[in-house]
């Protein structure tokens, strides 16, 4: 099966700890991150790992294990409530 540059998980060491905003939006305009929701596009995920934008010319890899599990819980929750709006919508 053939993995989508998104879903490549990058070990954490490999990554660095914070990127500019024009390294992300190369990723962004490659289909490399997916943003927590539609809405919450502040915090996205990239080669496996999330990443908050801190001002308007850096992302900062999240590394705090309750923040992960926080944003990885949000997006599950998103993702639902996404689906259900879209069956009424039909």
């Amino acid at each position: 099966m053939n993995r989508r540059p998104s879903q490549t998980e990058l070990p954490a060491h490999r990554l660095p700890k914070v990127m500019t905003a024009t390294e992300m939006r190369r990723h962004w305009l490659d289909r490399e991150v997916t943003p927590l929701s539609p809405i919450l596009d502040m915090t996205v995920k990239y080669a496996g790992h999330w990443w908050n934008l801190d001002g308007t010319d850096a992302w900062v890899r999240a590394t705090d294990p309750k923040a992960i599990d926080l944003y990885e819980a949000t997006q599950k929750r998103a993702a639902i409530a996404l689906s259900e709006l879209q069956k009424k919508l039909v």
